[in-house]
């Protein structure tokens, strides 16, 4: 039996062979996927099981913090430094963290394959384990949901777990992001403003002694609204100096070898792959982005505060790491949906750990007592949008990639199947007469990588309803009657936090939520505001679409919208006078 391993593996299926597909990854044919996906042999996927799910996370964590405190002693070593175990923790963990579990799931995808017993042969390509290396976190994230990455790991997980395999010539190549020199008369502009606010902000960085904000995902006006108010000249750019990545030193990666120990067969190849993978920015050129850190952002801020530049940002992460081991308080505010709610989230662990206050969007936890409630940054101070009872059904969905890439409770990898069946369900079990109010609204993140929705709604029929306009969600909110939202992220807290008629439905076997949250969901449960089945949902739209004022404004809904809000999605009038009280009296 032949193991295919991604799609790339696929462009050679012989369906007259016997061939096994290692997951639902491997179909980018929506014919195949929405259809007779039952004529392919599949693998069954790990975790399917999320029983084991949940208890894979706790050993990642357990592998995660043993993996870190080696590096620690390691990096420390190559720079000749001494920083702290949080030090690293905030340059290096988003990374860590996120390649082991990748790598994990990977291995695990492999070996569930080789414990079928009947694999025979399996294809490696040509490939250089040296140009896997990416140049920073935002490379390594712009690769690892591709075919190619995923290819050269899986190939590299079979090595590991000695299934047959046959090398071909064909040479695997992942595509690095171009550079381009635009000569267009609007990136000229917006590159020369780029660098005037570069000089202002440097400049400035000498003088700034208060709060700094960088990345508070929010508009550009209310972060300097929001600096006037605490009285200081506003810091308004988040400065990633451009850098040509050094090339590879193999010796001084060489030097990984010596601390990685363990008799653990997944263990052995993350020692061994995490020098051939680690970014370039923490080995080679952490010395260069560190200078850079140092001499572009404050010198001496009172605190710190961002809601995003924790995970990606190399030169913000140095810079935080610097000035948090002088005792500078860092504030990481949430940016989305999700925190506080669900039942595994290993970014919210990571942001906690690394700030000294995470910033909650009304949510405590009395297990973590640096977590804090404040008025959202984000959803506060918008201006209301008042539905139109006229307008449509705005049906916003969501996009994942392919291959499970980030822990957290919800659909990972061939999983989100469901989800995509579930808003053709939903779709067939509106009424003709308002289906031709729907409006589609996609999620184009990851597009490339992610399942091919736009074919899965043309397979169902839906096609015409895809929005095409290049309106804000905000905007095609205000030309509607009702949101359908349709996953558990940070759409249904804004159309909830603006008071905008919602109808909310998801699978909640693949949407866990933890103990403490589960009263709040049961309130929309009653309120008739939260469905787990789409025709639930569908049957819902049916009778209040008709009248959507009546149904939103009753008692029931707003109290339940209120009691919810103030837990998931706390607004205010006065979130500024509130933040800036917080933010002044740091110490």
């Amino acid at each position: 039996m032949r193991l295919i391993k991604t799609a790339i593996d696929f462009g050679d299926y012989d369906e007259n062979q016997d061939n096994v597909l290692l997951g639902d990854w491997c179909l980018k044919n929506v014919a195949d996927i929405l259809g007779d996906i039952t004529k392919y042999n599949k693998i069954p996927y790990h975790w399917d099981d999320r029983e084991k799910y949940a208890r894979d996370y706790l050993y990642l964590n357990k592998v995660y913090e043993e993996t870190l405190l080696q590096l620690v002693l390691l990096l420390n070593e190559i720079h000749s430094t001494n920083h702290n175990l949080r030090y690293w923790r905030i340059v290096i963990g988003p990374w860590l963290r996120y390649f082991i579990d990748v790598l994990f799931d990977r291995y695990e995808c492999v070996k569930q394959a080789k414990e079928i017993g009947r694999i025979t042969k399996s294809t490696i390509y040509s490939y250089d384990l040296d140009d896997v290396c990416p140049a920073s976190f935002d490379e390594f994230w712009s690769e690892f949901t591709t075919d190619e990455w995923n290819e050269i790991v899986f190939s590299e997980c079979l090595l590991e777990l000695s299934i047959p395999y046959s090398l071909c010539n064909d040479t695997l190549v992942i595509n690095k992001p171009a550079t381009t020199n635009s000569l267009n008369f609007f990136d000229i502009l917006k590159d020369k403003l780029k660098s005037l606010g570069n000089i202002y902000s440097k400049l400035l960085g000498r003088l700034q002694t208060g709060p700094v904000i960088i990345n508070a995902y929010t508009s550009f006006y209310k972060v300097i609204k929001f600096q006037l108010q605490l009285k200081q000249l506003p810091y308004l750019f988040n400065l990633k100096p451009g850098f040509v990545a050094s090339k590879k030193d193999l010796l001084l990666r060489e030097k990984f070898s010596k601390i990685f120990v363990s008799s653990d067969q997944f263990e052995c190849l993350l020692a061994r792959l995490i020098p051939l993978f680690m970014p370039k920015s923490y080995i080679e050129d952490f010395l260069k982005l560190r200078r850079n850190a140092l001499n572009t952002l404050p010198k001496n801020p009172k605190s710190i505060f961002t809601a995003n530049a924790y995970l990606a940002d190399e030169v913000f992460k140095i810079w935080a790491a610097e000035k948090t081991s002088q005792g500078i308080p860092l504030i990481i505010g949430q940016h989305g949906g999700n925190f506080g709610m669900v039942y595994l989230h290993q970014s919210e662990e990571h942001q906690v750990k690394i700030a000294d206050n995470f910033a909650s969007w009304g949510w405590e936890d009395k297990m973590k007592d640096k977590i804090i409630s404040l008025p959202s940054f984000q959803l506060s101070g918008r201006a209301p949008i008042n539905p139109n009872f006229n307008g449509s059904i705005l049906h916003v969905l969501s996009s994942l990639p392919r291959y499970f890439y980030q822990y957290y409770s919800m659909p990972v990898s061939g999983q989100f199947l469901l989800y995509i069946k579930s808003q053709i369900k939903f779709l067939n079990k509106l009424e003709i007469k308002y289906l031709d109010n729907v409006i589609i609204r996609l999620d184009a993140s990851a597009s490339s990588r992610a399942w091919d929705i736009p074919k899965a709604l043309a397979f169902g029929g839906f096609s015409k309803y895809i929005d095409t306009s290049n309106d804000s969600i905000l905007a095609l909110l205000s030309k509607s009657r009702l949101c359908v939202c349709t996953h558990n992220a940070t759409v249904f807290l804004e159309t909830l936090a603006l008071n905008f008629p919602t109808v909310i439905f998801w699978e909640p076997s693949h949407n866990e939520m933890r103990t403490d949250a589960t009263p709040f969901f049961d309130i929309l449960v009653e309120a008739g505001i939260l469905f787990y089945t789409p025709e639930a949902a569908a049957k819902k739209v049916n009778i209040i679409e008709h009248n959507v004022e009546e149904w939103w404004f009753s008692e029931q809904v707003q109290s339940a919208r209120q009691q919810f809000c103030q837990r998931y999605a706390r607004v205010s009038t006065d979130w500024a006078h509130e933040w800036s009280d917080f933010l002044l009296k740091l110490k």
